[in-house]
């Protein structure tokens, strides 16, 4: 009986420890040992448990092996019902664990992009081949006369749209990158562009305050990228488009290590998986081969 399987695989504290957790968002096991503070080879043998009984799932990410709930509607039944019987004090000291581990995670991230601010389009222009993909992205502007830069990084892409006559809100979380943003805009006279400091999870923008979003090279390093296309959809106005530059699947975990990618790219069914589940429709989607090992594709979408 799948109750069965599913009550045995809960019967253990720290199986029940993981799956509170787990109601927060997708984790890799090197993160829940962390929080957990426990050993790997403990957390490895519980989560395999859980993932034989159908109540977590795993996607397999390069090297790397990323956890989060079922999505079946039995095993999320069961979950909700038992958040609210986990109140003991051992599940609130795990999700203030978690909280300050996301939190030193955020502090790290910021720091990692202000420190490489200075050199970012070198570093950029070297990831990318030498391939132009702001050019590309720039085709698809189509007259937007607003348009949200998510991610704007030091100001590149949100130069070049605000010199075809747009006006150009960029969102980022990294306080020197938006200063070299800023200090761009100045030196070329353009006064249609505004940066605001945030996180692209909780954008500082209204709703259907914008007729085009642009995403160039950002959904890898999120924890949670549908999040983010969720957000993008929210300050969309009705019939405004999406575009969303990115990597598509690879095995190059060099980019993990040294630029901190939390996902190896992106396949077309996943990018129209994701976007169909927040409302957008008309897709299109051009790939390009920028070396052996990577390739970089651009999708456009409407609301």
């Amino acid at each position: 009986m799948e109750v069965l399987n599913y009550l045995k695989a809960l019967a253990d504290e720290t199986r029940l420890r993981i799956v509170s957790l787990l109601s927060e968002g997708e984790l890799n096991v090197n993160e829940i040992v962390e929080i957990l503070a426990m050993g790997q080879s403990r957390i490895s043998r519980h989560l395999k448990i859980l993932l034989d009984a159908g109540i977590v799932k795993c996607r397999k990410d390069g090297l790397w092996a990323f956890y989060s709930l079922s999505s079946s509607d039995f095993a999320k039944k069961l979950l909700d019902f038992l958040y609210g019987a986990m109140t003991d004090e051992i599940f609130e000291s795990d999700r203030i664990s978690l909280k300050l581990f996301k939190e030193e995670k955020y502090i790290k991230e910021r720091e990692f992009f202000d420190n490489i601010a200075p050199g970012w389009s070198s570093i950029k222009k070297e990831l990318l081949c030498g391939f132009d993909l702001n050019e590309y992205m720039l085709r698809e502007l189509n007259g937007a006369r607003v348009v949200a830069d998510l991610g704007c990084g030091n100001g590149e892409l949100a130069l070049l749209l605000a010199q075809k006559g747009a006006r150009v809100i960029g969102v980022d979380h990294s306080p020197v990158m938006l200063e070299i943003a800023r200090d761009l805009f100045v030196k070329k006279n353009l006064v249609n562009g505004e940066f605001r400091l945030g996180e692209l999870y909780h954008l500082p923008l209204k709703n259907k305050e914008v007729d085009m979003v642009v995403i160039n090279m950002v959904l890898h390093y999120l924890d949670n990228p549908l999040a983010v296309l969720k957000e993008s959809f929210r300050i969309l106005k009705n019939k405004g488009r999406l575009v969303i530059g990115d990597f598509l699947p690879h095995n190059n975990e060099q980019l993990r290590v040294a630029f901190s990618h939390r996902w190896l790219g992106f396949s077309e069914s996943l990018i129209y998986e994701w976007l169909n589940h927040c409302g957008f429709s008309s897709f299109t989607m051009n790939k390009f081969e920028i070396s052996q090992s990577l390739g970089i594709f651009i999708c456009s979408c409407t609301k």
